[in-house]
Formats: structure tokens, C-alpha cells, sequence
């Protein structure tokens, strides 16, 4: 999971469907970018960063699983 951008995105009161369509992609996509399971292209990257004005990588960035490490 993306944790750092469902956080942010929830901080800011925005619901998945307003995200998604600020950024011009269906909700269900962005819902998996979210997740982990997809991966956004570059300009949704980008999109990404102006809308929440914070680096994609930071946003974009996956929580460790804590069971790798074993």
C-alpha cells in the first residue's frame, strides 16, 4: 500500500473519485494505484505531484512489509 498518499489524500478531505478526476483517470485506477497493485504512468506521476504538490516518489512510496525482513 501507498500509505503516504491515501494519508495525504485523506488529510486534505478529497475522496478517491475527486482525486481521480482532478487528474483525469477513472477511480477504479486510481484506487489501485493507491493499493500498490498498478503503477501510475509518468504524466499521471506528474499529475500526481502538482495536485498534491509533493514529489511522487514521495507519494508513490510503499510501506515496508515488516514479514520481508524475516
Amino acid at each position: 500500500m501507498r500509505k503516504n498518499l491515501i494519508t495525504l489524500r485523506n488529510q486534505k478531505g478529497y475522496t478517491q473519485q475527486e482525486v481521480a478526476v482532478h487528474i483525469g483517470i477513472s477511480r477504479r485506477m486510481y484506487g489501485s494505484i493507491e493499493t500498490g497493485y498498478r503503477n501510475p504512468s509518468w504524466k499521471v506521476q506528474k499529475r500526481l505531484e502538482q495536485f498534491f504538490c509533493i514529489p511522487a516518489g514521495e507519494l508513490l512510496a510503499e510501506m515496508e512489509n515488516i514479514y520481508e525482513r524475516r
